[in-house]
């Protein structure tokens, strides 16, 4: 009884897809650091990962191939982590990383994290049906304030920054365009 009670657990708190922690992992675990930050004084970082164009990918060459995308990005993502940071599918395209800051220098942190990320989202995927040449997600990164305790205050500031930087590459697109 035991064992299943810790099998329906584990599936629970996994994303049946790509096998990583799902949304309500993230929310348990995000909870638990943060308070943990709090009590040692340290913040966190979090970065909000949007996969641009997904539906795209879903609508010219199939689910299936969709499916693959979202596997080979989650296999990337975590090959490319510290040991120590958590990962979690939280929704279709969406992913969220987080970890302790190490440095202070949490600008300079933030830049370097949003860098690595879109770094190895970009890249050849081979999805089965067809390669993709997919030019890398939207990462939003943020900084825990002290005593920040709520996991959903610390996303939506995650949100906020990946849609600012979702917002410039459009731009920047649009103007390569003509």
């Amino acid at each position: 009884m035991r064992r299943e009670h810790i099998t329906l657990r584990e599936y629970a708190l996994t994303d049946p897809l790509t096998g990583i922690p799902n949304r309500r992992a993230m929310e348990l675990e995000l909870k638990r650091s943060l308070a943990n930050a709090d009590r040692a004084g340290s913040m966190i970082h979090l970065a909000f990962i949007d996969l641009d164009d997904f539906k795209s990918i879903n609508d010219d060459y199939g689910h299936d191939a969709g499916d693959r995308f979202l596997i080979e990005m989650a296999r990337k993502i975590r090959a490319g982590l510290r040991e120590g940071d958590f990962i979690a599918r939280i929704g279709g395209d969406e992913f969220v990383v987080f970890g302790s800051a190490v440095s202070e220098a949490y600008s300079d942190s933030r830049k370097a994290i949003q860098k690595r990320i879109e770094d190895f989202s970009k890249g050849t995927f081979h999805l089965g049906v067809a390669d993709i040449d997919y030019e890398g997600a939207s990462v939003g990164v943020v900084t825990s304030e002290p005593r920040m305790k709520e996991p959903e205050a610390l996303l939506s500031l995650a949100d906020e920054a990946m849609y600012r930087v979702k917002k410039a590459r459009r731009r920047e697109q649009l103007e390569t365009d003509f």
